[in-house]
């Protein structure tokens, strides 16, 4: 709950700052492209650095602050699992596609797991 006797850029309001740049993250991981990666990477990065901001200059003592600071936290972890989860798909979409892809170039094995990627270099030549 806010206070009307609050001091603007309390530790409170900077949790809810990074709090909406994860969601901005979160909204863009729903439609998981290179691009929306690339994007909620740069945002996960701000987000970063605002935490180590904030946790050099978390208060304590006034019982109403931390309450306040604790609510916006709570919701901060919660915008951040929600993110963690959007991520996991994501990578485990990708890594089941590179699979798929590598079978589709390499087949699949005598006993039918895909082939591992050839690295070396080959050209088919059909006369």
């Amino acid at each position: 709950m806010l206070r009307d006797n609050r001091i603007p850029g309390e530790p409170a309001d900077r949790v809810r700052e990074v709090s909406a740049i994860v969601q901005e993250a979160r909204a863009r991981l729903t439609a998981p492209t290179v691009e929306s990666l690339g994007s909620c990477r740069s945002l996960l990065e701000q987000a970063i650095l605002a935490v180590e901001k904030l946790q050099k200059s978390l208060p304590s003592g006034s019982p109403w602050r931390d309450k306040d600071l604790a609510a916006a936290l709570g919701a901060l972890r919660t915008e951040i699992a929600g993110v963690q989860i959007l991520l996991d798909g994501a990578a485990t979409f990708y890594t089941g596609w590179t699979r798929l892809a590598s079978s589709m170039a390499s087949g699949y094995t005598a006993d039918g797991n895909p082939a591992p990627a050839e690295t070396s270099r080959r050209v088919l030549l059909e006369v």
